[in-house]
């Protein structure tokens, strides 16, 4: 029987060839690593270095490996970079754009609807047909009052659908819904309209169908930033009360009072919005300027989060600033506010200021770094509702006061015009804002 011969307790030749080959690959890299990476000073630990050769001379079954040798607290500058032929690394833009337009209110009233009735049904689109060119910002909003509620009569307020196809075509994408006539066909003909609008392509926000939906803030991506639409009145015509019940009324429009503002703004924020557009029914009708309450309630409502405010209802032109505002964290940011944008269709010609309006146009930068919204232009279009005849027939037109009026335009009507056109100008003479051409 041959004999087993005895297991060796020692290290054998290969092991210590194999130990000897990794400590001078070791050595090595120590050698080696610094010039590849540079003139980053790379020390390897020798004492480290022999606690884990003698690990594993051992055998140990918890022997740690080697850490990561560490560069020098003040690294030597790494040699440059052929640029030449090594791609920059991609880096996110951190500042957006953002632009918009906004106009005042549009009423289409029964004359109005009477004026662009014809043999082959409604003609809508000439009466908005040369705002085109100045509908080019990444939104295009104004405060719609009518309703659209099929199989009921048409009046001041309910109007045809046709008229919304016209503003779609223009160059309108958003339509502010909020005002006191909102419920004068119930809630049924509310939601009729909202509808209606969507089926044209537009947005709408301002009012609530339900209850539910007024838990949920109306947000937007335009351009490259996420626009949220808030709208807050605090009365309802007599036909919208006597329409709906009192908990109807309590969740169709948010009231404008500041608890709630600063509640929605809170919520959009937190929905992701970017910028905030906060859109007001408020002011006496005809006034043209703000009241103090109503400048105290802008400044608060800037100091609650908005970054823009539009007013609208009083049916004339009032000044636009850029507040200052201070938000809870203590930081400070620029709020715009145009206290009223005036009517931009309306067919009631007792008054110069009731036919005078204006588009305001805003340029603006979101950095996404800061968290910071800059104005880069504010700028206005005046407008002026013509009402004359073509053809023989009357027509009504939303024209741009400062451009060259239509041909059928008689002497007077000029005048007129031109009268308009300096009402505007003088209306915003002081404010940030400067005439588009």
């Amino acid at each position: 029987m041959r004999r087993r011969r005895r297991r060796s307790g020692g290290i054998t030749f290969g092991t210590v060839l194999a130990l000897a080959f990794t400590l001078l690959v070791l050595g090595g890299l120590a050698y080696l690593l610094p010039k590849l990476a540079g003139d980053i000073d790379l020390r390897v630990d020798p004492q480290r270095l022999g606690v884990a050769v003698d690990a594993a001379l051992r055998g140990a079954p918890n022997a740690s490996v080697l850490p990561a040798a560490q560069p020098e607290a003040t690294p030597a500058t790494a040699p440059p970079l052929d640029v030449s032929t090594v791609a920059p690394a991609a880096t996110p833009a951190t500042v957006r754009a953002f632009s918009f337009t906004a106009g005042g209110s549009i009423a289409v009233d029964t004359q109005i609807q009477k004026a662009c009735t014809g043999a082959d049904g409604y003609t809508f689109g000439p009466v908005f047909e040369a705002l085109a060119p100045t509908l080019t910002g990444n939104l295009n909003l104004a405060t719609l009052e009518n309703l659209v509620v099929p199989n009921e009569k048409l009046t001041d307020v309910n109007m045809p659908a046709d008229a919304l196809a016209a503003l779609r075509a223009s160059g309108f994408d958003t339509l502010c819904t909020g005002f006191y006539g909102a419920l004068n066909n119930g809630l049924t003909g509310l939601s009729q309209t909202l509808q209606a609008i969507t089926l044209n392509g537009m947005n709408a926000y301002g009012v609530y169908p339900s209850q539910e939906s007024r838990k949920h803030v109306v947000t937007l991506t335009a351009g490259d930033v996420t626009v949220a639409l808030l709208s807050f009145q605090s009365e309802l015509s007599a036909a919208g009360k006597k329409r709906t019940t009192a908990e109807e009324q309590a969740f169709v429009i948010a009231p404008l009072t500041l608890p709630t503002i600063t509640a929605d703004i809170t919520a959009a924020r937190a929905a992701g919005a970017q910028v905030v557009i906060v859109s007001l029914c408020w002011g006496k009708v005809g006034a043209t300027a703000p009241s103090n309450t109503q400048k105290e309630l802008a400044q608060a409502i800037a100091n609650a989060g908005a970054d823009v405010i539009l007013g609208t209802h009083s049916g004339a032109l009032q000044p636009v600033e850029v507040l200052s505002a201070t938000r809870t964290d203590g930081t400070t940011h620029q709020v715009l506010c145009a206290y009223s944008l005036g009517n931009l269709l309306e067919s009631d010609r007792a008054d110069r200021e009731s036919i005078s309006g204006a588009l305001l146009h805003v340029n603006m930068q979101y950095d996404l770094a800061a968290d910071n919204l800059t104005f880069e232009s504010l700028t206005y279009t005046p407008t002026y509702v013509w009402r004359g005849r073509v053809d023989g027939k009357t027509v009504y037109r939303v024209l741009r006061s400062n451009a060259e009026p239509p041909a059928e335009m008689d002497s007077e009507q000029r005048k007129v015009m031109e009268r308009c056109l300096k009402l505007v100008r003088d209306a915003w003479a002081d404010s940030p804002v400067t005439e588009a051409q």
